[in-house]
């Protein structure tokens, strides 16, 4: 979305080359607000906002055939703002907002059987517009905003236990709409908003020290709404919003 209009394009983005590529539309047209992960050679999108509706679809793109396959829809419900990633060869999604409110659900995704299982409730507070990814086999949520505030908490998961365990604290100030993801053996968060303030800083978690480091600030305009991920040992930043809308695209080595 551009503040106006939704969009269902799809783009490759080569670092070599340095060069976008269009592919197959998404599949099941315009949204908002939605996730996305990967598991192995596939990936996948699903929730969200259209222009009338909470929605709970869930698709799986193959890069091999360039085309979309609906999957089994996402059992939590509706939803928006939620947080996704992925760990070995499942997925997860939860939090984010749904029919009734903020939500604190927790649900696992095995491609294999096509199927939901709920785990266990994250336990922070419900919110929405938080980050997650995760550093080998555990995942992490933090940032969002509840009902009261933005926040700031750091939450670890581990599957293999089905448990969530409180870390250290994100290090910068509260915040929801951030980027975050993984390279190598550490995690990142930075951009997003409080009220009004729009943030550039960005920071390193270490899940071994349980320690936050502050980096090089993003090199674009501080912005919210953007989108992250990494590709080998770099990370990337692109679009989001303050006043303006940006299509800025960045590279980050740590």
């Amino acid at each position: 979305m551009d503040g106006f209009n939704y969009y269902g394009d799809f783009w490759e983005y080569d670092p070599v080359e340095d060069r976008w590529t269009q592919k197959a539309n998404f599949a099941s047209g315009v949204r908002r607000n939605a996730v996305g992960f990967s598991i192995g050679d596939k990936g996948y999108i699903g929730t969200g906002i259209d222009d009338t509706k909470f929605l709970r679809d869930f698709w799986e793109y193959n890069p091999v055939s360039n085309s979309w396959t609906q999957k089994a829809d996402f059992k939590g419900g509706n939803r928006y703002f939620a947080v996704g990633f992925s760990i070995g060869d499942k997925g997860y999604i939860g939090i984010g907002g749904g029919g009734d409110g903020l939500e604190q659900d927790f649900w696992e995704y095995d491609p294999g059987s096509n199927s939901w299982t709920q785990k266990a409730d994250f336990k922070g507070t419900a919110r929405s517009a938080a980050v997650g990814f995760s550093i080998g086999d555990k995942g992490y949520i933090g940032t969002g905003v509840d009902h009261l505030d933005h926040l700031r908490d750091f939450w670890e998961y581990d599957p293999g236990s089905n448990s969530w365990t409180q870390k250290a604290s994100f290090a910068g100030l509260p915040r929801g709409l951030a980027v975050g993801f993984s390279i190598g053996d550490k995690g990142y968060i930075g951009t997003g908003k409080y009220d009004s303030n729009f943030f550039r800083d960005f920071w390193e978690y270490d899940p071994v020290l349980n320690y936050w480091t502050q980096k090089a600030d993003f090199a674009g305009a501080a912005r919210s709404n953007a989108f992250g991920f990494s590709i080998g040992n770099k990370g990337y930043i692109g679009t989001g919003a303050d006043d303006s809308i940006y299509q800025d695209f960045w590279e980050f080595t740590p």
